[in-house]
C-alpha cells in the first residue's frame, strides 16, 4: 500500500507502546466490534519507533483483508454467475480487487505473496468453489502469467509489423485460439492441444494460411517464455507437419481477359471507393492495401506513386502516375479488408470465374508491360520484384523516374 513520503516525529498512527515494545493497533469497523473488540493488535517485535512506523503498514494491509472477509462484502464467491466465474472475468477481478501477486514486505524488503490473494484463496476453498476457470485464473495470476491478449499486445509493441495486414493476421490467429481455449496464458499448452486446434481451424483454408496460424502461435509462445532459462519445447514448432489437415493448395490468381476486365470495371463503376482503387491497381500493379497507402510525390520532375514499405523488402518502390490516373484519388479512411470483401461479392454477383480476384488486377498491369515489350528488369522494378535497397530504388539518380515513366505510359488496358 502507499506510504507517506515523510513521517513526523510525533506520528504514532496505528501504533501503541506497551512496555518497551511497539504494537500495531488497527481500529475495527463498528459492525465487527462485538466479535473482534475495538482494536486489532499485533506485536511489531521492535522497540525502535522508526522500524515500527514502517512495519505497521503491512499489518494494516493484513487487517483490512481480515475485516473485508469478516464483513463478507457482497455475495459469496461461490454464488458467482457463470459470466463472473469465467477465466477472463475472474482475472479482471483479481487485478482490480487483489492487485499484484507479489508485494514488498516492509519488514525485510523482500518480496512476499500478497496477503489479499492468500485470503481470497482461503475463501474459495472454504466455499467449495470447484470451477476450473476460476482456479485457472487464480493460478495464472499467482504465477504472474499474462493472458494471451496481453502477450499479443506486448509482442506487437516490441516487434512492430511492416504493415497493417500482418498485424491483422496476428490478431485473427489469436482470436481463433481464444475461440477454443479462451484468453488464458499460453503457458502450459500441450502439443496435443496445439495439433487439435490447428486441425480444427485448417479446414477449408489454404496451406499458406494454415502455416501462418502455426507460425504466429509459435512466435507468441516463444515471446511469452523469453525470460525463462530453460523453457519447455515449443508445442507450435513444426506444427503444420504434425497436423493431419495441412490445408488445401492455394488457388492461383487468374488473369482477366479484356472482356472480363471490362465486366469487372462495370461492376465497380458506381462504387466511389472501389472504382479509384481498381484503376490505381491496373495502372500501377499495386496490391489492394498498397493502393491505399501509396503517396504521390514529384521525383525528378515526374509525378509518382511512392511506396516506402510493403509486403516484402522489395515492395518499396516508385511507379510514375499513368495519364489515366491524373485525376484519380485513392479513398481515405477505408480498410483494405473491407474493400476486398466488397469486391469479391461484386465479382460473385456478375458470376466472374473463380480465381479472378482483386489481386488479378496486378497481373493485368504486368501483362500490359509484357505486351509493350518492357524489359524484364524494368518490369520487375515497377511491380516490386527487383532486389534493390529503398534509397537506390526510390530516391537515387541511378534510375530516373522519367525512364520508368515512358514504360508506364505504354500500358494499354480496355478500361
Amino acid at each position: 500500500m502507499t506510504r507517506p513520503k515523510a513521517t513526523p516525529r510525533s506520528d504514532t498512527r496505528y501504533l501503541q507502546l506497551i512496555g518497551s515494545r511497539w504494537y500495531a493497533r488497527i481500529p475495527v469497523p463498528n459492525k465487527l466490534r462485538p466479535e473482534m473488540g475495538p482494536y486489532f493488535r499485533k506485536a511489531l517485535d521492535t522497540s525502535d519507533i522508526s522500524v515500527a512506523r514502517e512495519r505497521r503498514w503491512d499489518v494494516l494491509s493484513a487487517a483490512k483483508v481480515r475485516f473485508a472477509k469478516a464483513l463478507d462484502k457482497g455475495k459469496p464467491v461461490g454464488a458467482m454467475t457463470e459470466a463472473e466465474a469465467s477465466y477472463a472475468a475472474f482475472r479482471a477481478k483479481l487485478r482490480e480487487e487483489v492487485g499484484p501477486a507479489l508485494v514488498v514486505n516492509a519488514f525485510d524488503g523482500e518480496e512476499m505473496r500478497n496477503p489479499a490473494l492468500d485470503a481470497l484463496v482461503e475463501r474459495l476453498e472454504e466455499e467449495g468453489v470447484t470451477s476450473r476457470e476460476v482456479w485457472s485464473a487464480v493460478e495464472d495470476h499467482a504465477k504472474e502469467l499474462d493472458p494471451l491478449s496481453d502477450t499479443l499486445k506486448d509482442y506487437l509493441a516490441a516487434n512492430p509489423k511492416r504493415n497493417a495486414t500482418t498485424t491483422k493476421n496476428y490478431e485473427t490467429t489469436v482470436k481463433l485460439w481464444q475461440a477454443k481455449h479462451g484468453d488464458k496464458a499460453i503457458h502450459g499448452v500441450t502439443r496435443k492441444q496445439a495439433i487439435e486446434w490447428l486441425e480444427g481451424v485448417a479446414e477449408g483454408k489454404a496451406k499458406d494460411t494454415v502455416k501462418r496460424y502455426a507460425t504466429v502461435m509459435s512466435h507468441l509462445w516463444s515471446w511469452a517464455h523469453r525470460k525463462e532459462e530453460d523453457p519447455p519445447r515449443n508445442p507450435f514448432e513444426d506444427l503444420q507437419k504434425a497436423a493431419s489437415t495441412k490445408g488445401r493448395e492455394a488457388t492461383s490468381h487468374g488473369h482477366y481477359t479484356d472482356d472480363e476486365l471490362k465486366q469487372a470495371y462495370a461492376a465497380v463503376a458506381d462504387d466511389d471507393e472501389l472504382r479509384p482503387t481498381f484503376l490505381i491497381s491496373i495502372y500501377t500493379g499495386f496490391r489492394l492495401d498498397e493502393c491505399l497507402r501509396a503517396e504521390r510525390e514529384m521525383l525528378h520532375g515526374v509525378e509518382c506513386f511512392v511506396l516506402k514499405s510493403g509486403k516484402t523488402d522489395n515492395a518499396a518502390r516508385v511507379v510514375p502516375v499513368h495519364p489515366k490516373l491524373k485525376d484519380v484519388v485513392a479513398p481515405q479512411g477505408v480498410l483494405s479488408s473491407a474493400l476486398s470483401v466488397r469486391y469479391g461479392r461484386l465479382m460473385r454477383d456478375i458470376e466472374m470465374p473463380k480465381g479472378k480476384t482483386f489481386h488479378s488486377l496486378r497481373k493485368a498491369f504486368t501483362t500490359a508491360l509484357e505486351r509493350a515489350n518492357c524489359p524484364e528488369e524494368i518490369a520487375a522494378r515497377l511491380v516490386g520484384h527487383a532486389p534493390l535497397g529503398i534509397t537506390y530504388r526510390i530516391y537515387s539518380e541511378g534510375r530516373r523516374a522519367s525512364e520508368l515513366k515512358q514504360w508506364v505510359e505504354k500500358v494499354r488496358l480496355p478500361v
